[in-house]
């Protein structure tokens, strides 16, 4: 099975980006094997939602979200997650953080990957936001990459290819 999740906040303008994303994919028709989710609540509850999953053992995930890393805004970015053991400090941190509320991909993908939830193959999708205040649309640049998103996962899912793990990046500007 293949997961594919987005994670953020509704209504924050491009820091909405992972749950538009999920509302677009729903309404379209994908293999069996896909299961589309939105995951705009915290780690800790999504680490409960994996392990009352019965029968969805997922070989392959897909999470997409806005993450605010300081680069070029509308920038988005598509990477391979390396598994490996996270640095127990960080990941303390990010457990705090999801028990006071934060939603973040990369609060997920850091507390998912200690606790062994993640695939090993796993892909990242992400927006740096144009627009983070209140607003129920993505800025029209993010609408722009919702759809670039929609096309790369679209591809990935059909495609059957697997990445490399290396960690390897496409960056989209347009």
């Amino acid at each position: 099975m293949i997961l594919i999740a987005g994670v953020g906040y509704q209504f924050l303008g491009d820091l909405s980006f992972g749950p538009k994303l999920v509302e677009r994919l729903q309404g379209m028709a994908w293999p069996e094997e896909v299961r589309v989710e939105d995951f705009g609540y915290g780690p800790l509850a999504i680490l409960d939602w994996f392990e009352e999953s019965p029968g969805k053992s997922f070989e392959r995930a897909i999470l997409a979200g806005a993450v605010e890393r300081g680069r070029k805004p509308g920038l988005l970015t598509t990477y391979s997650w390396i598994s490996g053991t996270p640095d127990p400090e960080l990941v303390q941190e990010r457990i705090l953080e999801a028990g006071a509320g934060v939603i973040s991909l990369e609060n997920l993908l850091i507390v998912a990957q200690h606790f062994g939830a993640l695939p090993a193959d796993t892909s990242v999708v992400e927006l740096e936001p144009v627009e983070k205040e209140w607003n129920t649309e993505l800025s029209p640049l993010g609408e722009e990459r919702l759809e670039q998103a929609v096309e790369w996962i679209q591809r990935e899912v059909h495609s059957g290819a697997r990445p490399s793990g290396n960690g390897r990046k496409e960056v989209r500007n347009g």
